[in-house]
């Protein structure tokens, strides 16, 4: 009997450990997931990207089921109940090899070593790539360490795929129905079943926020069409939020409904270098895992760079509720939160911006922001929303310059020209004049806040905390 882990992989389409498990035809094969809610509580991942695991593991479960390979999910609970409740699986379905992709943030590491060290020798363990375009350990500079700044980075991932290019696996086959029957009177000791947690899954609100369908074949046609129609403009048009010249399928990635390998393929087949601009993103996304990978203490609540532990971050209640209500009196800022709360995403441009607000002019520790978005994005990627923080803080591997400040005034007159994405977002300030919005510093609105902070003299106040700190840091 071979086992198929499930973990932030939930496809059929190019997923290696599957692939790789069904490859014989005559050997039985069987899916597991292990549910793990308290671990999600613990690092306060919202209901948003909660749901949407679940619903994506419940269609995971009928695509498997319609080529004869059962899913078991498992209530696990904590990651530190893994190791034991896979080693009953294994025995009460005598599973000879588990075979599953490789995750990199350092807690999933640790319970994967643990679940090696429970099922040796009696059952072989069978690691595979997906999650990535290349694996961190093949992008290592000259000293055998991991790259600390992108450029260099992206030097050394373009050879290694030059020598590796992307392959992506077979499809797996329908297994005989036998396949179904070896597996109908199995217990899982006591666990609770499939049936009983995929129809208690967290429910978000359908009156605030649908869940976006992030199914395989819908994920495969938007990424296609993206590439077809709109990837040209990409570079351009990525900085515009009111423009919809993203390929919008960053919560697909995240729960791996589809794989970075496929976004490559695609956006090589149709459009080749023509599409670099877009495909250098999956290399960012590549950069920010082999950071996790060569640098673990990044993966617990820690920059990686040391100046952070200088700085004297605030954690003023008032500033934190201002920013998570949208009542900054920064409209730019506040737009961008409403879509975030009432759509679980948004736009990259304004990540960044929204960041250096909360990091550099409220000086918030960024680990709350963090926090934040983690608390409502579908699309939560633990390596990309804690690498995006540090790097806005400039506390990260290849940070911003303490120095850089995105001026929220700036960035809402280049990229918002015409406010028309304030005005969706900030109903309180459709009536009112362009000008007038942008010049909010100056400007009185009958039922809209004025700024919570003086963003110029905050600029000037953090840049010298900053200076002050890296000193200390010296000293």
């Amino acid at each position: 009997m071979n086992l198929i882990w499930f973990r932030n992989d939930l496809r059929i389409d190019d997923n290696p450990a599957l692939s790789r498990a069904a490859s014989c035809i005559d050997s039985p094969v069987a899916g597991v997931y292990l549910y793990c809610p308290e671990q999600i509580q613990q690092y306060g991942i919202g209901a948003n990207h909660h749901a949407l695991i679940l619903s994506q593991l419940e269609q995971l479960q009928h695509k498997l089921d319609r080529l004869n390979i059962p899913l078991i999910i498992v209530n696990c609970g904590l990651f530190s109940r893994a190791a034991q409740l896979l080693k009953i699986v294994c025995r009460e379905l005598k599973v000879a090899s588990v075979y599953f992709n490789v995750e990199y943030p350092l807690d999933e590491r640790n319970r994967d070593k643990m679940v090696v060290e429970k099922l040796s020798p009696e059952v072989k363990c069978h690691r595979l790539v997906a999650d990535s375009l290349v694996p961190p350990w093949l992008t290592i500079n000259g000293q055998k360490q991991g790259y600390k700044v992108f450029s260099a980075f992206e030097k050394a991932h373009q050879k290694v795929l030059l020598d590796l290019p992307v392959v992506l696996t077979e499809d797996v086959a329908k297994r005989p129905n036998s396949n179904r029957e070896k597996l109908s009177n199995w217990s899982a000791n006591q666990s609770e079943l499939s049936d009983k947690i995929l129809h208690s899954l967290p429910k978000v609100n359908p009156n605030v926020i649908d869940l976006p369908d992030v199914s395989e074949r819908k994920v495969q046609e938007r990424l296609t069409e993206f590439c077809t129609d709109k990837v040209l403009n990409y570079s351009n048009d990525r900085d515009y939020p009111s423009i919809k010249g993203t390929s919008e399928i960053s919560s697909a990635l995240a729960v791996g409904t589809i794989s970075v390998s496929q976004c490559y393929s695609i956006a090589n087949s149709i459009k080749g270098k023509e599409a670099k601009s877009w495909t250098r993103q999956l290399v960012w996304r590549d950069f920010y895992r082999s950071v996790m990978w060569h640098f673990p203490h990044t993966c617990m609540r820690q920059a990686f760079n040391p100046v952070d532990k200088m700085i004297n971050w605030s954690n003023n209640p008032e500033a934190i509720q201002r920013v998570k209500s949208a009542k900054t009196g920064i409209p730019i800022i506040d737009a961008a939160i409403n879509q975030l709360l009432k759509t679980g995403w948004m736009h990259n441009r304004l990540r960044m911006v929204v960041a250096s607000y909360l990091t550099k002019n409220l000086w918030l520790d960024w680990r709350i922001g963090e926090a934040f978005f983690a608390e409502h994005l579908f699309d939560y990627d633990f390596a990309n929303n804690n690498g995006g923080w540090q790097w806005s803080a400039s506390v990260g591997t290849d940070a911003a310059p303490y120095f850089r400040v995105f001026n929220p005034q700036s960035q809402q007159q280049k990229f918002d020209q015409n406010t028309q994405f304030i005005r969706q977002w900030l109903p309180s300030l459709q009536r009112e004049e362009i000008k007038k919005i942008h010049r909010f510093e100056q400007s009185q609105f009958d039922d809209y806040p004025s700024p919570q902070v003086d963003l110029k003299a905050t600029r000037k106040l953090a840049i010298e905390s900053f200076k002050n700190a890296k000193a200390l840091g010296v000293a």
